[in-house]
């Protein structure tokens, strides 16, 4: 568990209410990775409730706590993909968690947020045709599936962690799956549907791309 203090750092928004205020929007101009990738593989990653839950304690912080199995996983996916955090939030909120994450090692190759997505109605979808990375070799996880509406083959919708189940092992769960798909040179497409069934099995959520909308 970490203490944080975000200073002004905003760490809740209403989607909504910040679209009516920002009228111009606009994403960040695509693609957004433009070196070349260090593995054969990305991995873009949710932040909030998805690999840590923030709890507010006061205007300025709040208490942090990390998945169960965080970091070992993000150590034993990081021989395999490049490792992407992809939140709807705001840069100086996500930078202050991800500050703590990464205070002893750095794990992520990039860090996209809010202004990397587009907006479809309330939300800020996360559209990986911007990203610079074919989709035959992206897997998104997210808590939300909205998030990845518009690439369900691409993604897995974890089931959210808000901090109390200490016992939660889906990213354990989920490592040799994305094991397997990295080492058998799988469109990820194809992998992820191949171990459909396997992974909702194994991390009790409602993944199947069929059932997102």
């Amino acid at each position: 568990i970490y203490t944080l203090s975000l200073h002004d750092a905003l760490p809740i928004f209403d989607s909504s209410s910040y679209l009516k205020k920002n009228k111009f929007f606009k994403p960040f101009p695509a693609p957004y990775l433009v070196s070349r990738p260090s593995k054969p593989y990305t991995l873009i990653l949710d932040l909030d409730e998805t690999l840590v839950h923030f709890q507010i304690k006061s205007n300025k912080g709040g208490t942090l706590r990390a998945r169960p199995y965080l970091f070992g996983f993000l150590e034993e996916m990081g021989h395999y993909f490049e490792l992407v955090v992809w939140t709807s939030a705001t840069e100086a909120y996500a930078n202050s968690l991800i500050d703590a994450i990464e205070y002893e090692k750095k794990y992520f190759d990039y860090i996209l947020y809010r202004e990397h997505a587009i907006i479809i109605g309330d939300d800020f979808v996360k559209d990986l045709t911007r990203v610079g990375r074919g989709l035959d070799r992206i897997i998104i996880i997210d808590d939300m599936p909205q998030n990845f509406r518009l690439q369900k083959e691409n993604g897995i919708n974890i089931k959210p962690f808000f901090g109390d189940d200490l016992d939660d092992s889906a990213l354990y769960e989920l490592v040799p799956i994305l094991k397997h798909i990295a080492e058998d040179e799988y469109d990820v497409r194809i992998g992820l549907e191949k171990y459909r069934e396997e992974i909702i099995k194994r991390i009790t959520s409602n993944i199947s791309k069929h059932n997102i909308y």
